[in-house]
């Protein structure tokens, strides 16, 4: 493989840029269609579908839930624990804690399990992610002076 010129990228990331907004439109158009003369599949009362003779179009509109746990908290105080749980379940989510594989890399303090770094690797699964080509217009600098 032979290094691209600094032009040679440009007009790659030119052509991408072009591929992307007719990708854009394209999806607009088809999902009007879809919005406009689909049918509301069984059981799936967010989605509405179309078929052609090759592919079959959904499109599905999603909901998004933010929990404000403040106000959750003056909800448990006034109702009833049962309504309460009829309402609301408790979750309780770690993350990992910054420097985390420098405690495990390092000496151990004494209180620790014996067997702490194999129960770590029980509780963490790492996974490597795909590479992500990011590609961003670079804004041309100003060659006239300011006055």
């Amino acid at each position: 493989m032979k290094r691209l010129t600094a032009e040679e990228l440009d007009v790659k990331a030119f052509r991408l840029e072009e591929i992307e907004a007719e990708a854009d439109a394209l999806r607009s158009i088809l999902r009007e269609q879809v919005e406009e003369f689909g049918f509301t599949p069984p059981r799936s009362e967010k989605s509405k579908r179309l078929s052609g003779e090759l592919y079959q179009f959904t499109v599905t509109r999603g909901v998004s839930v933010e929990i404000k746990d403040a106000e959750v908290e003056r909800l448990r105080q006034v109702c009833p624990g049962t309504l309460f749980d009829r309402l609301f379940r408790t979750v309780t989510k770690f993350k990992l804690a910054e420097g985390a594989s420098m405690v495990l890399a390092g000496r151990l303090p004494v209180d620790a399990p014996r067997n702490l770094r194999l129960m770590f690797s029980r509780a963490v699964e790492t996974k490597e992610t795909a590479p992500r080509l990011r590609i961003e217009k670079v804004e041309a600098e100003c060659t006239t002076p300011v006055t």
